[in-house]
């Protein structure tokens, strides 16, 4: 017990939260507020997340050895990645290495242990934890609103906002498209009228915290995870024809969106219709060529970790594909690849079989498409949980009705992917 908090407690309703968004969200608004360096913060919160971890990690360690496939893939990829980042930091380093080498490491390091303390475990999923993530993000995300900083760093001509000085404004508009996704799937999912007005009003939230954050990134994950999450959930045809309404409104409704958007002070829609008209990439084609040139030379064992010369020297490329096979070569890539194959069936058919773990889900996919045109792979620690929990899920070919909510049970002939 810790702080009077249970073990059983503390996973079934705090962990998820206090590792993925929501927690970090309202505990970055203290430096600002009480006018500290918001580095001590992030840190501090470093320390207590990997000692939660390490907690539950102990706790569980009688089953610490018997791995599935997955699970050992997943450490035999951790393994090398951590093998290449400590020669790329502490061996043979680049200039651009200087100031930020050791905190990647160190970073990329907690972030693998994070992810190991989320072992399959259906209290992680659970109704508790749930609510809890999705009370807890949309405040935070009410407060930013009110409380956010301006960008005119990444755009001089178009004004972007920060959450705060810690969130800036990409990562300020993925948070947003999380409490979207799972309002999504909670409208879905409850049958209480009040519970589907509640989860249509935090579904607004999102969308005006991805407005205000000003950046496409989110506005592009969120279509496509939710034509993957409601063709899975609802079946093609039904699925679509539900997406091609709302579609539909939104096109009818366009003007009034954008006066909306303007209105708000948002650059969304600029930079929206910037990308569409003049296929506008912020200079990811270039960077992704560049990086393609660095694999072709080293395409076995990798090269550094973040791109060494050329056009995003100093900087990761993109894409997390092309950053796994730029650092760790086929060695890495190829194990890469089959771990991200397998927990994309797996998503599908948890989703399909309804499940409850379906939130958690789709918050993966989110992270794993935006990783596809956005943020480092080394330095994802969301990523790395979700996709070891994803995929250490077991499989069975009964339901287990224990991991859902008593009033939302079932029915026993569906196939489900359950402990």
């Amino acid at each position: 017990m810790i702080m009077g908090i249970s073990y059983k407690t503390y996973k079934e309703k705090y962990h998820f939260s206090l590792n993925l968004y929501s927690i970090f969200l309202i505990v970055t608004f203290i430096p600002d507020i009480v006018g500290i360096n918001n580095s001590i913060i992030k840190y501090l919160f470093w320390v207590v997340r990997l000692s939660l971890a390490l907690w539950i990690i102990y706790k569980d360690y009688r089953s610490a050895f018997r791995l599935s496939l997955f699970e050992f893939l997943f450490v035999i990829l951790a393994l090398i990645y951590t093998t290449n980042l400590f020669i790329d930091v502490f061996l043979d380093p680049i200039p651009a290495l200087k100031n930020s080498g050791f905190t990647d490491f160190i970073g990329f390091f907690i972030g693998i242990i994070l992810a190991l303390s989320f072992r399959y475990d259906s209290a992680f999923h659970s109704e508790t934890s749930f609510k809890f993530f999705w009370v807890t993000l949309t405040f935070g995300l009410i407060v930013a609103y009110f409380l956010a900083i301006e960008n005119t760093h990444l755009d001089v001509s178009n004004v972007r906002y920060d959450a705060n000085s810690t969130i800036n404004t990409i990562m300020y508009g993925q948070t947003g498209c999380a409490l979207s996704l799972i309002s999504l799937f909670g409208f879905i999912h409850y049958k209480k009228a009040t519970l589907k007005i509640l989860f249509a009003l935090t579904f607004v939230v999102g969308l005006l915290s991805i407005a205000k954050a000003g950046s496409r990134s989110p506005v592009v994950v969120l279509a496509l995870v939710s034509i993957f999450y409601m063709i899975a959930r609802l079946g093609k045809v039904k699925g679509l024809l539900i997406l091609s309404v709302f579609v539909g409104l939104v096109l009818i409704n366009i003007k009034a969106i954008i006066g909306l958007l303007s209105s708000m002070g948002s650059s969304l829609a600029v930079r929206l219709t910037s990308m569409i008209q003049d296929k506008e990439t912020s200079g990811r084609d270039v960077i992704y060529a560049n990086a393609l040139s660095i694999i072709e030379e080293s395409p076995i064992f990798g090269s550094y970790y973040l791109i060494p010369s050329g056009i995003g020297a100093g900087g990761y490329p993109h894409n997390y594909f092309l950053e796994v096979f730029m650092t760790t070569g086929a060695l890495g890539g190829v194990i890469f690849l089959a771990l991200v194959i397998y927990s994309l069936f797996k998503s599908y058919n948890l989703i399909r079989a309804q499940h409850f773990s379906s939130w958690i889900v789709i918050l993966y996919l989110q992270i794993l498409v935006y990783g596809m045109f956005s943020t480092g792979l080394y330095t994802s620690q969301d990523f790395w949980i979700l996709l070891f929990y994803t995929g250490s899920l077991k499989v069975s070919s009964s339901l287990s009705t224990n991991t859902l909510p008593q009033n939302n049970r079932l029915p026993g002939r569906m196939r489900v992917l359950a402990k």
